[in-house]
């Protein structure tokens, strides 16, 4: 509950004016929802994530080396539109 002493503090701070009958008003208002932010301190909002349906879980497999034979790197190449060496040439992107 909010007293009339410490809504004359917030009328101050915020330096608004208020009339008796906004003061009056506005107490019942403050009650009423600091009331229902009372109800909510109330409310359980802890989360089981693993009992629920559709939980996202990251599935990660271990980094492997895999080499990579020369017949595979020239089937790649071979595919490639414009080839330098054992290299694909792209167009320059950069300007002087």
């Amino acid at each position: 509950m909010i007293t009339p002493a410490e809504l004359d503090n917030l009328a101050n701070l915020a330096r608004i004016k208020l009339t008796s009958a906004d003061k009056e008003s506005l107490i019942k208002e403050f009650d009423s929802i600091l009331a229902y932010v009372d109800q909510l301190k109330k409310v359980d909002v802890s989360l089981d994530t693993e009992g629920r349906v559709g939980a996202v879980k990251n599935v990660t497999r271990p980094d492997e080396v895999i080499s990579t034979s020369t017949a595979d790197r020239e089937g790649l190449l071979n595919e490639a539109p414009d080839r330098e060496g054992d290299f694909i040439a792209v167009k320059k992107m950069i300007e002087q």
